[in-house]
């Protein structure tokens, strides 16, 4: 019976000392490993920022509970867009939330990090690369001497005929031969139709540049601004009305440039853009000749754009047939130079030349321009503010916080909400300066061109 006791005596002593052991290296363990807190919705509120400044909210992540809402629901007339599904889970967010926190800063925060847009980097950033749209002057600068302005026959009547065959589908300056052409000439009407009645006439634009569409595109030459005073956007809409197509009639468009010039009195001036020779079987040097015979006050100048010298050397022989002169241009810029020193403005045209720069009318223009961009930014805000404050009604409606942390948290939002339209306000000042000094800089650009054509014709002697 003793050997029984003591054996249990020994078991129990045995097992209490695997137990302290046990326990022992259980305290050292927890020791070397330091119990991890867990994070809590509080801490992770304080992450939320609250953005104020443009650069800020365009950096907003977006609330979680609205990623499926769009830009054109935010900018929606109406109530908010928290559909019963959105509020449900709005619900249980909050009341989550709350259990942790009554703060009302993080609170805020929280509504951020649920109904927060995500829109404001694309509505912000659209509105930041906003520029101001003013047309751009015509302001040539011309290279004449005096001596070529006395060499020069009187004003008249100015025919322009534009190449529109499909070589002109070719590029120059990674551009469409014929889309530098068309802003070439229509800055060269501009620049001619000042002292001159224009006309504009194109050829090669009809058909193909296939066999079958030989007759067609040969034949298809058509004035498209008919003879008369220079109207600015007619005559741009008339650059408009055709495309590249075919075959190449240069003979038959100086012929239909004398068809139009047997009742005209005054001088006739042929201007030729063209990239290539005569495609169609005609003849244009005797055309040439046929249009200046008997009549010293014509001439015909050709324009050859990007031309080989083989094209060169034909146009050439065509514009000394036209008494005219050859004008090479290899590239845009060149087209560009080489039309704009065909003229130099009157001083009726100076007196008028303020009037190319933006007034007053223009410049709020513009202003309204932004002012639709900054509108959708203010809009969204707006709309942000309005999810938040049907939160917090549904934190005051289902008793989660008291009145005073709701009312707190109104004033919070209300004071977020007027800052954020502050910024908007500096943000149209900004924009406003930048849009004020595009047009002043123009208005000086127009300033400085005016006094230096005065100059250029009192060097000439020109009395008009």
């Amino acid at each position: 019976m003793k050997r029984v006791f003591v054996f249990m005596v020994l078991f129990v002593f045995i097992a209490a000392c695997s137990d302290d052991k046990a326990t022992d290296a259980k305290t050292e363990k927890d020791m070397k490993e330091p119990v991890k807190e867990e994070q809590t919705t509080t801490d992770e509120l304080n992450l939320v920022p609250l953005a104020l400044t443009r650069g800020e909210l365009k950096e907003q992540q977006g609330g979680t509970l609205v990623t499926d809402i769009s830009l054109e629901d935010e900018l929606a007339d109406g109530a908010t867009d928290l559909d019963s599904t959105i509020q449900e889970k709005l619900n249980t967010e909050l009341a989550k939330i709350t259990k942790e926190t009554q703060n009302p800063q993080d609170l805020q925060r929280a509504l951020v990090q649920l109904l927060g847009t995500h829109y404001y980097r694309e509505i912000i950033g659209s509105a930041e690369s906003f520029e101001p749209d003013f047309e751009e002057p015509f302001l040539p600068d011309p290279e004449k001497s005096k001596e070529e302005v006395k060499s020069e026959p009187a004003k008249g009547k100015a025919i322009i005929l534009l190449d529109a065959s499909s070589s002109m589908l070719l590029k120059v300056d990674n551009q469409l031969k014929m889309d530098i052409a068309k802003e070439a000439v229509e800055r060269f009407g501009e620049a001619i139709g000042q002292e001159n009645d224009v006309s504009l006439v194109v050829y090669g634009h009809k058909g193909s540049e296939s066999d079958e569409d030989r007759v067609l595109s040969c034949t298809g030459i058509e004035e498209i601004y008919p003879m008369g005073s220079y109207e600015k956007k007619e005559f741009e809409k008339s650059l408009t009305m055709f495309e590249s197509k075919g075959w190449t009639p240069l003979a038959g468009a100086i012929k239909k440039a004398a068809k139009m010039s047997k009742d005209y009195d005054e001088n006739i001036t042929v201007y030729i853009v063209s990239d290539g020779v005569e495609t169609c079987d005609g003849n244009p040097v005797k055309e040439a000749k046929s249009f200046v015979k008997n009549n010293d006050e014509r001439s015909i100048n050709i324009i050859g754009f990007h031309v080989d010298q083989n094209t060169e050397s034909q146009l050439k022989k065509v514009s000394e047939a036209g008494n005219g002169e050859y004008y090479a241009a290899n590239s845009a810029d060149d087209l560009k130079t080489t039309i704009e020193k065909e003229w130099l403005p009157s001083y009726i045209d100076l007196a008028w030349a303020f009037t190319k720069a933006p007034d007053a009318w223009e410049r709020l223009d513009e202003y309204d321009r932004f002012d639709e961009e900054l509108e959708i930014i203010k809009d969204v805000i707006k709309k942000e503010k309005e999810r938040y404050d049907e939160a917090i009604n549904i934190l005051r409606d289902e008793e989660m916080v008291d009145s005073e942390v709701s009312s707190e948290l109104r004033e919070l939002g209300a004071d977020r909400y007027s800052k954020m339209i502050d910024e908007m306000g500096r943000f149209r000042s900004f924009k406003i300066d930048e849009i004020d000094k595009r047009a002043e800089e123009i208005h000086k650009r127009v300033e400085k061109w005016t006094e230096r054509m005065r100059q250029r014709k009192e060097e000439r002697g020109d009395m008009f």
